[in-house]
């Protein structure tokens, strides 16, 4: 004898809200177990699912409402810098997150843009994993071989990070062929291939991703580097003149405000960082550096540019 409960037909709709509602803790899940991890002496950075294959198959077709779920675990993974301090590798799952985000959807570009400079900054910025960030933008090309803006992004990390100027040069001109391209790609390419490792080529490149990303951080750090570049061109500058100073009277001079009257018009370095403080000065030595209560926040600039960047008589202002 069979119950009515026993004959009543199995709805597919039923069995697909379980499974949708089963994909959708995905996520709490794995921070609930983050969590605990962080609460103990265990290794907080556990990835519960870590197949991007099997995370797809688990959203039953609901892809970009997955995607999205990943990728704002994927920002939180990277931005919350407390946690980032208590794992044993700071970004060790950074790579897989952005890979399950993008294979859930291959047309998140944002994901592309902003996860290839979370894996290449140096630490404690990002992972400091140059080969993962080529190997995450070659994935979005491959999605998107006509997207100029990755082929940018992947000439930036050759030539700021792996200084390879004529791969940044050759993608760049690559990219010059898109359709839509903007016409100072053509400019860039070939500044790179005929100059190599032009400050002001690199000055352009941070003020471009100030300008246009959409990331507080990676916005920040450009900034910072901006700023960077014009402390050290004050310091540097500054140096050199109080070295021709002593040259002619036999010491330096006694403060950086007297070098600047003797010049007999206006400098073209600052007497004080961009952010207003003045800069210290050592009279027994000629040296100049950041004041220790700078708000500065100097990232070393490389000494290559040091010529170059003294010569300059001017670098544009920073917002």
């Amino acid at each position: 004898m069979t119950t009515a409960a026993a004959e009543k037909p199995v709805r597919p709709w039923g069995v697909c809200a379980v499974c949708l509602l089963a994909a959708l803790l995905v996520w709490p899940t794995q921070r609930f177990i983050e969590g605990r991890a962080a609460a103990g002496d265990e290794d907080p950075d556990i990835l519960l699912f870590s197949s991007p294959k099997m995370l797809k198959k688990m959203a039953l077709g609901y892809d970009g409402l997955a995607a999205d779920f990943y990728w704002m675990r994927t920002i939180q993974y990277y931005g919350r810098f407390d946690e980032a301090d208590k794992r044993k590798v700071r970004y060790k799952n950074l790579y897989a997150l952005l890979d399950i985000t993008t294979t859930l959807d291959p047309y998140l570009t944002d994901a592309y843009r902003q996860g290839c400079f979370f894996l290449a900054q140096d630490p404690p910025l990002g992972a400091g994993d140059m080969e993962g960030a080529l190997k995450f933008l070659d994935k979005g090309l491959e999605a998107h071989p006509d997207a100029w803006q990755l082929m940018y992004d992947k000439g930036f990390l050759h030539y700021l990070y792996t200084q390879d100027f004529k791969a940044a040069g050759d993608i760049w001109l690559q990219a010059t062929k898109v359709p839509g391209a903007p016409s100072w790609l053509a400019s860039l390419a070939a500044a790179a291939l005929s100059r190599g490792g032009d400050f002001q080529i690199a000055f352009t490149l941070w003020q471009e991703q100030y300008r246009t990303t959409t990331r507080e951080n990676t916005r920040k750090n450009a900034r910072d580097r901006l700023m960077s570049f014009q402390v050290a061109r004050d310091i540097w500058g500054w140096e050199a003149l109080a070295d021709l100073y002593k040259e002619r009277a036999g010491a330096y001079p006694p403060t950086l405000r007297a070098l600047a009257e003797t010049r007999g018009r206006r400098e073209k370095y600052a007497l004080a960082d961009p952010l207003g403080t003045p800069y210290r000065y050592d009279p027994q030595t000629g040296a100049v550096f950041l004041d220790a209560d700078s708000k500065v926040n100097y990232i070393d600039v490389p000494g290559k540019y040091k010529n170059d960047l003294v010569a300059v008589d001017f670098l544009p202002g920073i917002p």
